[in-house]
Parts: structure tokens; sequence; C-alpha cells
């Protein structure tokens, strides 16, 4: 009798484990021909309340995401913020998306990012649906309003997850964690696995084969910004005088600072890394004095600069961004600049720089392109290709006349460290394209005669439908001190 007693209690706790915990954190689960990998968040993290989303039939955990929609430098460190829903999973094959929402009285239009896929997604009351056939980052915006635009992460199937027994692996697994800092020794791994949310900073200093990888989130909402009394920047992922470095699949969120950071770091890969910050000088991924870095296949929303290049030490060469969607918030989206010399060093170069591929999806305040040499380095051998901006928003908030599509200046200011300035040569730009929005102006402008812009070629240039053949219709301004600049 007792031994049946002890049974059946058992049965009793394994039913109420069950109906707790009914939804592990990670699940592998097929729809027709498809393969899916769900995540479940946290149950320490309250999911957003106002929309639901499923993936192949099954509900997904989704995130109420801080973002910022405010245009303005906030010096306070407290900008106003915002919420918006994201959510996350692996798959292979084809699957439907279903979002119902109800922040709105009626879906009166529907439009999913980037227009290159080609989706028409279906309204059925309050929830719409569509298909996806392939990995990739997917931006749901309701009533031709970004309030509230949900963002959906849709990784490819993770393969080679390392053992978590490995002594050379950091394995971090599903749930909430606070670590204050992880510091990373050559030859680590650190895991960061879905359902995952990690408070910490990951950082490497003269270290190299390192890799960071997962498909969980490292977050930084605990600390206020950095510049608030008190603080300090706690960058998610900060690497310096590191080389052979691989990041991929994981999110960063709601930094207090900078998102990804490299400093005086060669041979370094980014793949499939998703950012968002909404916080003073979030910048996305920023690569200071830097060789040799390919950053591919990401997503980057930010209220500071979206990618950044810059000198603070040695020089920079070699670095490539490519097949990257930009959501920017706040100043620049492809930015070089304005630091090109920080560290002072005679002869300073910024050289070999490439974006290509990138689709904008929003710029709400400053540049889309943008080489600001505000130091005396010499800036060479830059090239933009198979740009799209699908809403050119430039010019909102504080960004006055800094409003441009193109913008490569030769200048003084806030952020100059050397007293003369420097050069700027041969810029290609290509195929770029703004799709909605405003009609943006341009600017090419030289210093003095010692400090010019030359060698700047511009092919295939259209703004809003019209293929652009001459600088005045492409409302430019350039000045005497820029030499063999061509468009068609």
């Amino acid at each position: 009798m007792k031994q049946i007693f002890v049974f059946l209690l058992l049965i009793s706790l394994v039913i109420m484990f069950s109906i707790s915990f009914n939804v592990l954190p990670m699940r592998v689960v097929y729809a027709g021909d498809s393969k899916l990998v769900l995540y479940e968040g946290p149950k320490t993290i309250k999911p957003a309340e106002d929309t639901k989303i499923k993936v192949g039939g099954y509900e997904v955990f989704v995130y109420d995401q801080i973002v910022n929609h405010f245009h303005r430098w906030v010096s306070s460190g407290t900008p106003p913020l915002s919420r918006t829903p994201m959510t996350y999973f692996d798959f292979e094959g084809k699957v439907k998306i279903e979002i119902t929402i109800n922040h709105i009285d009626k879906i009166e239009s529907c439009v999913v990012l980037p227009s290159s896929y080609g989706i028409k997604p279906k309204i059925d009351g309050q929830t719409v649906s569509f298909i996806i056939d392939k990995p990739g980052f997917y931006t749901v915006v309701f009533n031709d309003s970004v309030k509230r635009a949900v963002h959906i992460f849709a990784n490819p199937i993770e393969k080679d997850i390392p053992d978590k027994n490995d002594k050379n692996v950091i394995f971090i697994g599903p749930g909430e964690w606070n670590i204050d800092d992880i510091g990373v020794e050559s030859g680590q791994t650190i895991y960061i696995s879905g359902g995952a949310v990690v408070h910490t900073t990951i950082r490497g200093a003269g270290v190299e084969n390192v890799t960071i990888r997962g498909r969980g989130i490292i977050d930084g909402t605990l600390w206020g910004s950095w510049i608030l009394p008190g603080e300090i920047a706690r960058v998610p992922i900060d690497f310096r005088y590191s080389k052979n470095v691989k990041i991929e699949g994981i999110i960063i969120s709601n930094p207090n600072a900078w998102a990804l950071n490299l400093f005086e770091c060669e041979n370094v890969n980014v793949d499939n890394v998703k950012i968002i910050t909404a916080r003073p000088n979030g910048d996305g991924m920023t690569f200071q004095s830097c060789r040799n870095i390919y950053a591919k296949n990401s997503f980057v929303r930010s209220w500071d600069d979206s990618l950044v290049v810059k000198n603070y030490e040695g020089n920079s060469d070699n670095i490539t961004f490519d097949n990257i969607q930009i959501w920017t918030d706040l100043a620049q989206s492809c930015e070089i600049g304005y630091k090109t010399n920080k560290g002072m060093r005679e002869n300073a170069t910024i050289s070999n720089i490439t974006f290509k591929n990138i689709t904008v999806l929003y710029n709400f305040h400053k540049p889309v392109l943008s080489i600001h040499n505000g130091d005396n380095a010499l800036v060479k051998n830059i090239k933009y290709q198979n740009i799209v901006v699908e809403n050119a928003q430039m010019g909102e908030g504080d960004a006055g006349d800094n409003n441009q599509l193109i913008d490569i200046a030769i200048l003084s200011s806030q952020w100059s460290s050397t007293r003369e300035r420097g050069n700027i040569r041969d810029v290609y730009i290509e195929n770029v394209k703004v799709l909605n929005g405003k009609f943006p102006p341009s600017r090419i402008w030289g210093y003095d005669e010692e400090h010019t812009v030359e060698n700047v070629k511009i092919k295939d240039l259209y703004i809003l439908g019209k293929k652009i053949t001459n600088f005045d219709e492409g409302k430019f301004k350039i000045n005497k001190f820029v030499k063999n600049v061509t468009i068609e």
C-alpha cells in the first residue's frame, strides 16, 4: 500500500511539474517538411502582452524589447524609452508566421521589411500572416507606424553546439543570469544558449582563437547609462588587442553604451549577430583601429552610429560590412569617422573599407553613407555598393542640416584630436537606391587647398524612382576643394 501511495505521489508531482513548466527552454518541432527550433523565454521575464506570434502553428515567446524613438541627443543619459515586440527561432524549410496584436483598434495596413523579400502579408482581423522560406530578419510594420514594429530573427538551424563538459567552453544554459563580467582567455568558447538572457559583459584583451556564439541574449538593462554619475560603460562584447575571434548568432539588447566594440583587433568574423540599442552612445558595431574584419548577415537597430570605423590608436584596414540590415534611430548608418586619428599617430590611414549589400530599413537622423574626416588621417579606397534605403527620414530631431544621403567631408568637429586636417581619396559608390521617404540632399566637401576630397565616382544612384544623372538632380553640395568627382 505504501509503495502504491509513493508511486501515485510521484505521478502527481510529475503532472504538477508539467503544468507549471509545460514549455521546455528549447523545443525541436516539425511543421510539415520544415524543422523548427523554438526557445522559451526565462520565466522571470514578462513577455509582450499585446502581441502574440505563432511560427508553424506553435506559439513562441515574444520579448518586449526596449527601443528609442526619440531623435535628439539627451545629455542626461536618460532619454525617453519605448518598447517593441521581438522574437527569435531557428528553422529550415518553409513556415507560416502569424502575428496577433491588440495595441491598435484595426489593422489597416501591414508591411514586411525588407521589401526585397516580396512578402505580402494577409490581414484577417487583428492577425496578419505570411510565409517565410529562408533565414533572415523580418520587420513587420502596422498602419505605417514604426511604433510597436515587430522584429523577427529567423536563424538557420544551429550546428555543432559545443560540449558543455569541454574545459575550454563556458556554457550558459537557458534562464536569466546576472554575471558581472566574463573575462575570456585564449582558446575559449563562450556559448549562450537559446532561451538565455544574460546580464553581463564579455571582454577579451590580448587573446586569440576565441569564439562567442549561441542563440541567447546579452542584455544591459540592469545598468544605468554609462554617462550617469557612478556608472561605467559596460560594453556587452569588447575585444582589445586580440585576433582570430568569431562572434556568431547572439542577440545584444539595450547596452548602456556601445554594443559590439573591437579595438586594435585583427582577423575577426562577425556573423548573424542581432543588435538593438536605445541609450546614449549606443553604437551598434564599432571597429576602432582594426584590420581584417568581416561582419556579415547581421541586424543592427541603434541609437547612435549603426556601423562605424574609427582610428583610436593605430590604422584601420580591410574592414567589410556585408549583408546587414540597419535601423538608425540616431546618428549615422554607415560611418567612417569622425575620429580618424584620435591616437595622433604620424601618417594615420583608414583604408580599404567596404559597405556592401546593406539595407537601411529606416534612418531618422543623420547621413546614411558618410565619411567624416575630423582629424589628419588619409582616408582612402572606400566602397559603398548595393545600398537600399527603404525609408529615408533623415533630418528628424536635432539632426539640423546634417541630413544627407551621402556626406563626404573633411572638417573640424568637437571630436577632432589633431589641429591639422587630412585628405579623402578614391571613394566608389555604386547602386544606391532610396525607395521611400524624403528626397535627401548630399554633400562632398573638402577643407582647403591642401586638404581635399579627390577621385569620387558615383554610379547608379536612384532616389524615389528617379535615376540621378547629375549633381544638381541629386541635390549635391560640392565645394572648390573637391577634385575629379563623377556621377553616371
